[in-house]
């Protein structure tokens, strides 16, 4: 099964709201309503997105703070939530999107169990690495602006 339209831009969706990127939001937004995604739909995609950012924030602040001898009790993780297709493919865009091999390989773990061919999976890490140079270009654009005006 190609991933649909949709599907792409609701994955657009999480991963530019997971690398923090407005305009890529902004532009993918408008794409995903244009595809035919309803309000719900487009509010799941940022939730599981805004989860897999916050998953990463806790396991990197965790491991951070093992290499200054604090070891912090693992939390207990919640179930595993009912998921489907569109939801793996935006949480392995968001995973990969804020660089978090722990949130992947869980969400490349669901994939076969939804249906998630590899080919889709690639089209999808494709996409997230076209918006995580996007976003990147955003800022970049912003210091050259801010080095301009110190020179």
């Amino acid at each position: 099964m190609a991933i649909c339209v949709k599907e792409k831009e609701l994955a657009a969706v999480g991963i530019s709201v997971a690398t923090g990127c407005k305009p890529c939001t902004d532009y993918h937004v408008k794409a995903v309503r244009q595809a035919g995604a309803a309000e719900d739909e487009i509010g799941q995609a940022m939730a599981d997105a805004l989860a897999v950012r916050q998953a990463a924030t806790v396991i990197m602040a965790r491991h951070g703070r093992a290499h200054l001898g604090k070891v912090e009790p693992e939390t207990q993780s919640k179930p595993t939530e009912q998921t489907n297709r569109i939801r793996v493919l935006v949480s392995i865009g968001a995973a990969f999107g804020v660089n978090c091999v722990v949130s992947l390989e869980k969400h490349l773990a669901q994939a076969e169990a939804v249906g998630v061919s590899q080919d889709e999976i690639a089209t999808i890490v494709k996409l997230a690495v076209f918006i995580k140079k996007r976003a990147a270009s955003h800022v970049e654009r912003l210091v050259n602006v801010a080095e301009q005006a110190a020179a």
